[in-house]
């Protein structure tokens, strides 16, 4: 009896550390924190918010540049929600972009700002090569919980050119779309 009970005093103990296991992070971004430890998929319409841009940090960009940045970067932010959207919806996951507000009917948001725009370096590409005047992107995220405001999930990724060629506008903006399938590859890793 002695043995039985001491069974079931140790198997009460460690039920709570059996249900607080966290989800595992799916390794798609530079740096995930995962704090739930439930599956995704039971939010059925997931929310993309226009990441911000404040304080965003420019490389490679003189003043003449710096003019046409303010138009860019509303490019690079509706590209790069659009692409999280599209990519969503690609896998069957419904998916909406919040107004400019950032409301909407939405059980999941994701929620971020551009922390980085590099123009890169024409020359450096050219002459160079092998990562060298790399045009990039970099952003910090959220996955908020829409009816709690909890945050389940964190996550910040740098996005690069590399060995690409082209005009340096045109390879950020390649690089907001990729970013964006990387963060809905992110999401759908973590729904299932």
């Amino acid at each position: 009896m002695k043995k039985v009970l001491m069974f079931l005093m140790v198997a009460m103990l460690a039920l709570p550390g059996i249900s607080m296991a966290k989800l595992k992070a799916p390794d798609v971004l530079d740096t995930e924190k995962i704090m739930t430890d439930e599956s995704l998929s039971k939010y059925k319409t997931i929310g993309v918010r226009l990441f911000s841009l404040d304080k965003v940090d420019y490389d490679n960009v003189d003043d003449e540049e710096m003019a046409k940045m303010k138009r860019f970067q509303k490019e690079c932010q509706e590209k790069l929600a659009k692409a999280i959207k599209n990519d969503l919806e690609d896998h069957d996951i419904k998916a909406i972009i919040l107004d400019e507000d950032g409301k909407g009917k939405a059980d999941l948001i994701i929620d971020g700002k551009i922390t980085k725009i590099n123009l890169g370096s024409m020359v450096g590409r050219a002459f160079w090569g092998m990562g060298a005047g790399q045009a990039g992107l970099s952003v910090e995220g959220r996955l908020i919980d829409a009816k709690t405001g909890e945050d389940l999930a964190k996550f910040e990724h740098e996005n690069g050119s590399g060995l690409g060629n082209g005009e340096k506008w045109t390879l950020v903006l390649h690089e907001a779309q990729d970013l964006g399938e990387k963060i809905s590859e992110f999401v759908r890793k973590l729904s299932k």
